[in-house]
């Protein structure tokens, strides 16, 4: 597998200037919303055995890790954000509940039960709740670079063009995500004093490599029936970090933000 970092649309570049980075967020995300209604599982072929039965055993932890109301996250960018932030931000959980109704369809495809709760997903609430938004977000872009790694992975292997087109499509959305937080996220970070903000950066980073190593083990059932496998979608999640550790910690974008 091979993860091609993203050409950024100049409109959405944190760097190109213009109109604030909040607002033109807010408004790709209006334009993307209920891009996937129509999307259903009609006319799937006939799985490779490996295959289904490694969709069936790893599918159901990604759909349980893209629920949630996002009722906390929400409520800590009202108090750190502007209008614009607050609303890209709930329009950012309308599609990620969007991609756990994706996956809920697939799962129902290959007959696999949801799951009401993981030990992984317990871990990920409990630590994206301990600093607030700051730390939420960045507990999410964990999750966020190892999804778009696994989604690539499924879109690639998994032998099916009406479920490749799902797990493409959920890819791309999570590639937009990643920019979001890599425009957004940074004069948050900003707001942190410099040791905090390297320990963050150290600690984050230590977290994005010892969480994709934890799901590369327990998802390699699927991984190699789909053609990749624990080692390759490692050193995918690698190469998407050290593409975007840079624009999640750009220290360029430290200004002041209003209470």
């Amino acid at each position: 597998m091979t993860i091609t970092p993203p050409r950024l649309d100049p409109a959405l570049d944190p760097e190109a200037g213009g109109a604030d980075i909040d607002a033109r967020w807010r408004a790709d995300f209006e334009v993307h919303r209920g891009q996937h209604a129509d999307v259903t599982t009609a006319g799937m072929w006939t799985l490779a055995p490996a295959v289904r039965d490694g969709l069936r055993s790893s599918l159901p932890t990604f759909q349980l890790g893209e629920t949630g109301t996002g009722r906390h996250l929400l409520a800590m960018a009202r108090r750190e954000g502007n209008a614009d932030y607050v609303e890209a931000m709930r329009l950012f959980v309308i599609e990620e509940q969007e991609h756990s109704r994706l996956l809920a369809m697939a799962c129902e495809a290959v007959d696999a039960p949801l799951l009401a709760t993981h030990w992984t997903d317990r871990v990920f609430q409990w630590a994206r709740r301990l600093l607030g938004l700051r730390a939420e977000v960045l507990m999410l872009l964990v999750a966020e670079l190892i999804a778009v790694c696994y989604y690539a992975t499924l879109a690639a292997g998994v032998g099916d063009q009406v479920l490749g087109r799902i797990f493409a499509r959920i890819h791309a959305d999570e590639l937009r995500h990643l920019d979001f937080h890599a425009g957004t996220l940074p004069r948050h970070l900003a707001r942190w004093s410099t040791p905090t903000w390297w320990c963050a950066r150290v600690v984050w980073t230590m977290t994005v490599i010892g969480s994709a190593v934890v799901v590369a083990w327990d998802h390699r059932q699927v991984l190699r029936a789909c053609g990749s496998g624990p080692t390759r979608f490692l050193i995918g999640v690698l190469r998407l970090l050290r593409f975007h550790e840079g624009r999640f910690f750009d220290r360029s974008t430290r200004v002041t933000i209003e209470p």
